[in-house]
């Protein structure tokens, strides 16, 4: 990844807790295996697989534009499961009118429903917006004191979506890590940072 840090390494995607950084659960990130066929929703798959342990508890999962999909949160929400993401801009699932456009006035948001599902776009400033979906909100909640005028769907977004980054920032700053090239090292490294973390 060169736009990253660390350009090279083991890819492992984490559940934490949002309130507190705790690794709930962990998937490593293997590739293509020789012979497979090329993933597809690869995003939709992790976030299956890493919630399997906690399916009919009523928790939200938040979530970023890599893993959200309107058909995975319709079948969390049969887990029951809500969940609250940022969605990318090219995903056929987002109306035209919640695209960004330079006619539309910064800090206004147009709100999108369907059953369970509610999507909000949100124009940060002239030419960007943010779009999320959530199957946890269902109005046009905004909050009218600020001068941004943010939807509440956006505050708990902002809110919650800490959990995995403040996890990462805290191992890096206490880490029993050293220098190698055996990547099974590496890896059981990155099992006693978390551990003890977790701990």
């Amino acid at each position: 990844m060169p736009s990253k840090p660390a350009k090279y390494g083991i890819k492992i995607f984490w559940m934490c807790d949002a309130k507190v950084p705790y690794a709930i659960d962990a998937m490593v990130y293997t590739g293509r295996q020789p012979g497979e066929d090329v993933q597809k929703n690869l995003g939709e798959k992790i976030v299956e697989q890493l919630c399997s342990g906690i399916r009919q508890t009523g928790r939200n999962i938040t979530m970023d534009n890599f893993f959200t999909s309107v058909p995975l949160a319709e079948k969390l929400l049969d887990k029951n499961l809500t969940i609250v993401g940022t969605l990318r801009q090219n995903k056929a699932d987002i109306p035209p009118v919640m695209k960004k456009s330079k006619s539309r006035e910064v800090h206004s948001s147009e709100f999108g429903f369907n059953g369970n599902m509610t999507m909000v776009s949100y124009v940060m400033k002239k030419g960007k917006v943010v779009v999320l979906l959530s199957t946890m909100h269902n109005d046009k909640a905004v909050d009218d004191n600020s001068v941004k005028k943010k939807p509440e769907m956006i505050q708990y977004y902002n809110k919650t979506k800490g959990g995995v980054d403040t996890m990462d920032q805290m191992v890096r700053t206490y880490s029993c890590k050293w220098r190698t090239r055996r990547w099974p090292m590496v890896l059981w490294h990155n099992v006693l940072d978390v551990a003890a973390l977790n701990a």
